[in-house]
């Protein structure tokens, strides 16, 4: 009698570890959410942003924010500059299909630079964006996009 009750005793504990495990793991925050898209960009690509919630905040009250891009399949060779303020951060030459990542940035203002030169001309676009700190927008949520500002400079 003694046997079953610490049988029972047992598979009970084993039973509430498992339980507390389980609702742990799934109660617990994701740490990199997304890439989502941004803005799809013509004869160049795709402008993404993601978000770490658990890393160094972009602004109180954010994330971190970071941006990237990936040139289209059919594009060209295409170079890309994060700029934050008057400063280049990363600079990089993307073949078509590749993609970019950019470093998590402590300023909620980003701006890409994207310059293509083919026999038809230089294409060049910027994507500015704002991760203003809102009350109701993390940004780390595809539903939840932050401001931005698109200018495209046709070939010439």
């Amino acid at each position: 009698m003694t046997s079953s009750r610490m049988r029972g005793g047992v598979l009970c504990a084993v039973v509430m570890l498992v339980l507390a495990i389980g609702s742990t793991a799934a109660a617990g925050p994701a740490v990199v959410r997304g890439p989502w898209t941004l803005v799809t960009l013509p004869a160049l690509g795709a402008v993404t942003w993601r978000c770490d919630t658990t890393g160094r905040p972009t602004a109180p009250g954010l994330g971190a924010l970071g941006l990237g891009f990936r040139v289209q399949e059919l594009a060209a060779t295409t170079n890309v500059r994060l700029h934050i303020g008057r400063t280049t951060l990363v600079r990089r030459r993307l073949q078509p299909g590749q993609s970019i990542l950019f470093p998590y940035a402590r300023s909620r203002l980003q701006e890409l630079e994207l310059v293509q030169q083919t026999g038809a001309g230089k294409l060049v676009a910027r994507v500015r964006v704002d991760f203003v700190p809102r009350l109701l927008s993390t940004y780390c949520y595809p539903y939840l996009p932050p401001r931005m500002t698109v200018d495209v400079f046709p070939r010439r």
